[in-house]
């Protein structure tokens, strides 16, 4: 009796938030009221604000209940392993192919956070923030000399751009992919290591 107690609130926790995914991806994060969400869920609004506090809260609770952080969703990498052909290149793989396994969603907060949409924007920073510091991460690690001369957080703002960049050409459609998505990804990773001089590490 006291395990189904415990889960009944997960299940409408989990509920809320596929419903409120699909009324962001039709409305808009600024379109999607919380009264709006507590209807659609069959809530009253004051339930709904025991399981979010506020929209930001839910918008999170989002990222996280469907693995959207970018890197964090997917295999760590392997730090110590010589064999690994381009670490750099891995990170920044992962990155974007955690990126467009959800495009729909990120395409969304994009398309919000561009907009002036302050929930979306602020979320949205908390998301891209999260690969930048592993870039910076990696370049502080692995290329001394740039750390050393003050540049890891330029280079890392650089490679952040490049992979935002590469999500709004393809969402653009100007990206030629000939059905092998991850192919180009992974090519355009190793081209932006190569150049950063990380190939063969």
């Amino acid at each position: 009796m006291g395990n189904e107690a415990a889960v009944e609130p997960q299940g409408t926790r989990h509920r809320i938030l596929q419903i409120a995914l699909t009324l962001m991806a039709q409305r808009g994060v600024d379109g999607t009221s919380m009264r709006d969400l507590a209807s659609a869920a069959d809530l009253n609004v004051a339930s709904l604000y025991h399981y979010f506090p506020s929209k930001r809260d839910l918008l999170e609770a989002v990222l996280v209940e469907h693995g959207f952080l970018p890197v964090q969703a997917r295999e760590p990498l392997p730090e110590d392993d010589p064999s690994a052909p381009s670490q750099l290149a891995t990170l920044l793989a992962n990155i974007l192919l955690s990126m467009f396994e959800v495009e729909d969603f990120v395409r969304l907060m994009v398309g919000e956070a561009i907009r002036g949409e302050e929930t979306a924007r602020a979320v949205g920073l908390d998301l891209f923030t999260t690969f930048n510091d592993s870039i910076e991460a990696w370049i502080v690690k692995h290329r001394s000399d740039l750390e050393a001369t003050q540049a890891a957080p330029a280079m890392a703002r650089l490679l952040s751009a490049m992979v935002v960049g590469i999500f709004i050409e393809r969402a653009a459609g100007v990206m030629v992919d000939d059905g092998n998505l991850k192919a180009v990804l992974t090519s355009r990773a190793y081209e932006a290591a190569a150049l950063l001089g990380a190939a063969d590490l």
